[in-house]
């Protein structure tokens, strides 16, 4: 499956002090893209501004594209590869929206938004930086993600992108993109068709599959992938005893005795195997941004999980 690596527009808000420092930003870049190029990663997302960007003074993209002192294939490299514009086509509702607004969530970087590397977590892909603050001299960087729910709670999440400024950082991640490859759906047709390879150790009852195979938004779709691999690493892990959900990466919760009341009717599903039983899905994880969730059940024991519902949540 191709993907894309997601240009970071905070590592640009530095200018470089004169054009011959910022001649060096842009061949690092440049360096930083051709590594992941030849990793798999096919073209870069950029926000529509991305040529006017202003490296020094005097100097933006737009001039380092014409500028005879630097090397004409990396010229043409870049116009060949930034291609994907606006940073969020395709991607639905990938807003940075404000803390005032109802249901928001927005990705933050100490304290200041960060709309590329939002896209790049939602999409699990590798996010590219100019190496121009020594904030953008790792290989990982930390978001927080701030949603409020539905009750108007306030939910605040700290998750990890997979971040570039340097040929180096790249190389780092080879065998991770290697395998996000690997394990890339296109829809939720595919999803569900590979269930059985991506997923070994969870079950899943009949009804998920029309809200698998429905799944067409990339942002959601790959929520979705990423929250079935968190649960299918905790299945394996799952020996015996009860099952730690503290050694789950996102939260998992149960549902409140008002809402298991509400809607025990919507929360019992029936189960795959020769007895198809119904349970009790209360166990859920959210999906962000919306108000998703994925339903789960630990009543088949170590090294299953069974899941039982994914989509809106339940009214």
């Amino acid at each position: 499956m191709d993907l894309e690596m997601v240009f970071n527009e905070l590592s640009a808000r530095t200018f470089a002090p004169d054009i011959s420092i910022a001649r060096q930003w842009m061949a690092e870049l440049i360096r930083t893209m051709v590594a992941a190029k030849g990793c798999g990663l096919k073209a870069i997302r950029t926000k529509e501004d991305f040529w006017a960007i202003k490296l020094a003074e005097n100097y933006p993209l737009s001039c380092w594209l014409i500028d005879p002192e630097v090397n004409k294939d990396d010229r043409t490299f870049l116009r060949t590869l930034a291609t994907k514009t606006p940073l969020s086509v395709d991607i639905t509702d990938v807003k940075i929206k404000t803390i005032q607004d109802s249901d928001c969530e927005l990705g933050s970087l100490q304290g200041t938004q960060a709309e590329g590397f939002k896209v790049a977590y939602y999409l699990e892909t590798l996010a590219i930086s100019f190496n121009s603050e020594s904030l953008w001299n790792s290989s990982r960087i930390k978001l927080e993600l701030i949603q409020i729910d539905d009750n108007e709670e306030l939910i605040q999440e700290s998750v990890e992108v997979l971040h570039a400024s340097q040929e180096n950082h790249v190389l780092e991640h080879a065998n991770w993109i290697q395998k996000r490859q690997q394990t890339g759906v296109a829809d939720g047709l595919e999803l569900w068709s590979r269930r059985a390879e991506l997923f070994s150790s969870l079950e899943f009852c009949d009804r998920v599959s029309q809200q698998i195979k429905s799944l067409v938004d990339p942002k959601m779709l790959r929520q979705v992938v990423r929250k079935l691999f968190e649960l299918d690493e905790l299945s394996k892990s799952w020996k015996d005893g009860a099952l730690n959900l503290d050694n789950l990466p996102s939260r998992a919760t149960s549902e409140s005795e008002n809402r298991l009341q509400k809607f025990r009717q919507e929360l019992t599903i029936k189960c795959p195997g020769p007895d198809e039983k119904e349970r009790l899905f209360s166990l859920h994880v959210r999906m962000t941004p919306g108000a998703w969730r994925l339903h789960f059940c630990t009543e088949l024991g170590p090294g299953k999980i069974i899941i039982g519902y994914i989509g809106p949540k339940i009214k």
